[in-house]
């Protein structure tokens, strides 16, 4: 085998949008950079009847350039495109991102296109947020026709284990995003969103039930007296309605507390709503790895996590972040000790000076696709 890699990773790629999408695109540069490397992209994820959000692309276009968009995964001719794709490009390596159980169906086939020693899985997730129960029954399948399960934290090292013990898995972690900014922005971007004269909490990402929003509004609620000048920023697409939050905000007499961003963000926006925060919370009622973290890290914000799958791996307590119980009481006692304490100096610090060892660098190393 040559030094360099013949390697097709499978995955959303933009301009499909979302975490998976840009970590996908971020491991393509690393691997790239001593690889060839091809990807095998989605024309898209899900029928529009499926899909709950306003569209399923963004703006963002990747500068690599061998991206081949011809997988859809209800229509099988694609699949057998992808599966000549991979034949043909004498694959050594074929690396594919797992989220979600409707793709076992395409993953399974795909697999079948390569031999043994050479598939490794990805996991996002292993077990859905919404629990399906023939999930675990499909994912012993798709498993079974593996090599490497890649995991980055250790409930989903866990939850694998359990479907089969005997696999291979390499433990690794979620690599901090590198997106380029400017300190000296901050007072600008408070300013701009009208937090200047604020302590402002961050809420990120997609708005659905397992993320805890309303255990965030419950615990702004136990300190609103206390804290008068606090600020929530919201910002992020609703996969359901807003009107239960809305009137959860309302009962505690918190209009003037909170701002509603309702939209998907695009990469070239993410900076500000970050570095107009000082904190960022995910009270989250399960999770397995944030990309939201890692934007945290990458902008040098403080974390407020709750104790729920793999989020505690990556916050050194009382230095990065908090990790708590998913708990509106404990909480709101993290949110007044951090700015009654005055602690984002010494904890956004700790993070700058520390964030490398979850560079993308130190991801490629632990893959072994070397060995």
């Amino acid at each position: 085998m040559s030094s360099k890699l013949n390697i097709i990773t499978v995955g959303p790629f933009p301009p499909l949008r979302g975490g998976i999408s840009d970590f996908h695109e971020s491991l393509v540069d690393q691997l790239s950079k001593k690889n060839n490397v091809t990807v095998l992209n989605f024309k898209s994820l899900y029928p529009k009847i499926f899909f709950p959000g306003k569209t399923q692309y963004s703006k963002n276009k990747s500068t690599f350039k061998n991206v081949h968009t011809i997988l859809n995964p209800i229509n099988i001719i694609t699949w057998i495109k992808g599966r000549f794709l991979i034949r043909k490009s004498h694959t050594d390596r074929l690396i594919i991102s797992y989220w979600s159980f409707f793709f076992i169906p395409i993953y399974s086939f795909l697999l079948g296109s390569v031999s043994r020693g050479k598939r490794y899985i990805l996991f996002h997730n292993v077990i859905s947020h919404e629990k399906k129960t023939f999930e675990r029954f499909l994912l012993t399948f798709l498993i079974n026709r593996i090599d490497y399960c890649i995991v980055m934290n250790s409930f989903n090292e866990k939850l694998i284990k359990e479907i089969n013990p005997n696999v291979k898995i390499i433990k690794n972690f979620h690599p901090i995003y590198k997106l380029p900014f400017s300190a000296d922005s901050t007072l600008r971007h408070k300013k701009a969103l009208k937090v200047d004269n604020k302590k402002t909490i961050l809420f990120f990402g997609l708005i659905r039930d397992y993320k805890g929003l309303d255990l965030l509004i419950n615990a702004v609620g136990i300190i609103k007296n206390r804290m008068s000048d606090l600020n929530v920023l919201i910002v992020g697409e609703n996969y359901e309605s807003l009107e239960p939050y809305r009137k959860m905000i309302s009962s505690h007499e918190m209009e003037d507390n909170f701002t509603f961003y309702n939209k998907f963000v695009d990469r070239s926006d993410i900076e500000k709503y970050f570095l107009a925060s000082d904190l960022v919370v995910l009270p989250y009622k399960s999770a397995s790895q944030s990309g939201v973290l890692s934007l945290a890290y990458n902008f040098n914000r403080p974390v407020l996590v709750t104790n729920v799958g793999g989020l505690s791996d990556y916050v050194s307590k009382g230095k990065s972040g908090f990790i708590v119980d998913p708990h509106s009481g404990k909480i709101s006692k993290k949110i007044i000790e951090f700015f009654e304490q005055s602690l984002f100096s010494d904890m956004s610090s700790y993070i700058n000076e520390n964030k490398e060892i979850f560079s993308w660098e130190s991801f490629e190393k632990k893959l072994n696709i070397y060995e």
